[in-house]
């Protein structure tokens, strides 16, 4: 054997380098993958917070009506007070839109802020004010405040421009065209103008007797000339004579009665005017009667005061104060068909 075949000849090194980049790609993907998990995470985090505080504002929002049909109850239940219901009430309507229009405020700022879910939030609203409508209705009957929650829920809706609610928009404008045909009464007009003769009514004349004219006086001559016998007639006459009037004589009536008929008129204008408040058409017209009947049996009817009284009270005899109200449930009801139908 040579000296060079007893040297042994060198080996290449095995080549790792492949395994070694399949590694780092395989880590490169491994991070990458972590990384979009995380940010879907943190996505699906945002939106579950986003969801859970718009679902508390529509709560909150569900609690403020509530309280407000608490408000309105209340309002119902202190209709006796006779100084400030009148008041009370106007105040109440108008604390009621005032909060209607804030409630629409919010619902349309909230209505910017929502990325999903936004027109089924912006639906159950439209229901919650289409609910009060209904209970101004059935409850308060107030045709008037039931018309303006019926404005507020079409305006609400006309913001969306979805085909699929024309149904619904369509039964509300029948519903509110039908609420303003009800006829209604002018409920001031006719308070001011019961205050008006409760204020009169002292100062109006009561009835008194017909007034007989005296026989003419027997003079000092004509007694000379007729004598004894004339003299006795004369006196017969004058005592047990009967005179013709033009009109029915009644009975004088004493102090006591005077004031006790006037006590009376009084109260019955008070009724009216209680009934008024209260709405309650078969009271109201009932105190009417009773009042006109007083006016008629125990004043003077030819007065000009107790005549213009008696026609005021003519007047309102037929006054109906609460008129019936039409149905507007079928909006609410095609309403909620649509959200029940409709993909949460």
């Amino acid at each position: 054997m040579t000296e060079t075949d007893s040297v042994a000849l060198p080996t290449a090194p095995p080549r790792r380098w492949p395994w070694v980049l399949l590694s780092l790609l395989l880590l490169a993907v491994i991070v990458a993958g972590g990384v979009q998990g995380w940010r879907l995470w943190r996505i699906h985090a945002a939106t579950e917070d986003l969801i859970l505080e718009q679902h508390a504002q529509i709560l909150r929002q569900g609690h403020e009506i509530s309280d407000a049909q608490a408000q309105i109850e209340a309002l119902r239940e202190h209709a006796a007070d006779l100084a400030e219901g009148e008041h009370r009430d106007a105040d109440a309507i108008t604390a009621l839109q005032g909060r209607a229009q804030d409630f629409d405020r919010a619902l349309q700022a909230l209505s910017t802020s929502v990325q999903g879910g936004r027109i089924r939030a912006q639906l159950i609203a439209v229901e919650q004010v289409l609910l009060i409508a209904n209970d101004r209705v059935q409850l308060a009957k107030d045709a008037p405040g039931a018309a303006v929650a019926l404005q507020l829920a079409q305006d609400r809706l006309a913001t969306l421009s979805a085909p699929q609610l024309f149904e619904v928009r369509k039964a509300i404008a029948d519903e509110r065209a039908a609420l303003l045909a009800v006829p209604a009464a002018d409920r001031t007009t006719v308070s001011l103008s019961l205050s008006g003769l409760i204020e009169r009514a002292p100062s109006l004349p009561r009835r008194e007797q017909a007034k007989v004219a005296p026989p003419a006086p027997v003079t000092d001559t004509a007694r000379r000339d007729t004598g004894l016998w004339a003299s006795i007639q004369r006196v017969f006459v004058a005592m047990f004579g009967l005179h013709r009037v033009d009109r029915p004589i009644r009975p004088l009536m004493l102090p006591e009665e005077q004031a006790l008929v006037g006590d009376l008129l009084e109260l019955r204008l008070e009724s009216a005017r209680l009934a008024l408040l209260r709405g309650d058409t078969e009271s109201f017209r009932g105190s009417v009667a009773a009042a006109l009947d007083l006016l008629t049996e125990n004043y003077q009817v030819e007065d000009a005061a107790v005549v213009a009284a008696r026609k005021e009270l003519d007047g309102l005899a037929h006054l109906d104060l609460s008129p019936p109200l039409p149905d507007i449930s079928r909006s609410l009801g095609l309403l909620r068909a649509y959200l029940d139908s409709a993909p949460k």
